[in-house]
């Protein structure tokens, strides 16, 4: 159903909102936040036609970021930072920007966020696709993989590279920063 409504004219129609919530819903009562993130994964990546139509991510984000919460607040489950923001990641096939998008319209508007601990936890997960962001720009620029660039971070670089990373890095978090501030 997913995959078909993903041809519809409009790919944030409640119906797929509702099937989205209703099987992110489903795994966090089986298997937790690592379960619902390897479900989105799986089912994600398959339908994900790289311009965000049929994945309602700004909802799945909330969804997904107010349950981890939850449980690691109850002690329920212990869950990483990270975890989902890379299940993001890995739905939109290792495009950071289309996560990114998610996260700050997520912290523009701020009835949605009414915890300081919630708009801590996506400031936490901003990071990490800032981080992932910042391994693709590297690799790109000497060519490795992400894995490789991040065991060269510290490697050798012109000191041209290093100060255009640098900016790139520092104008991305001082936006997510700003968004989050107003």
């Amino acid at each position: 159903m997913l995959y078909f409504a993903n041809y519809s004219s409009d790919g944030n129609t409640s119906i797929i909102r509702e099937t989205w919530a209703r099987l992110i819903d489903q795994t966090l009562s089986t298997g937790g936040i690592a379960e619902a993130c390897s479900v989105l994964k799986r089912v994600g990546v398959n339908i994900y036609p790289g311009d965000g139509g049929g994945i309602p991510l700004e909802s799945l984000c909330l969804h997904l970021e107010k349950a981890a919460l939850e449980r690691s607040e109850s002690g329920v489950e212990s869950i990483g930072n990270d975890d989902v923001a890379r299940a993001l990641i890995a739905v939109c096939k290792g495009a950071t920007e289309p996560v990114l998008n998610a996260y700050d319209q997520l912290l523009l508007n701020g009835a949605i966020l009414p915890s300081p601990k919630l708009r801590l936890r996506l400031l936490q997960s901003v990071l990490v696709v800032l981080h992932e962001w910042a391994m693709s720009i590297s690799s790109q620029t000497v060519g490795r993989s992400a894995t490789a660039a991040s065991l060269v971070l510290a490697g050798k670089y012109s000191l041209d590279q290093i100060a255009i990373f640098n900016q790139g890095v520092r104008d991305k978090i001082a936006i997510a920063a700003n968004r989050s501030i107003s």
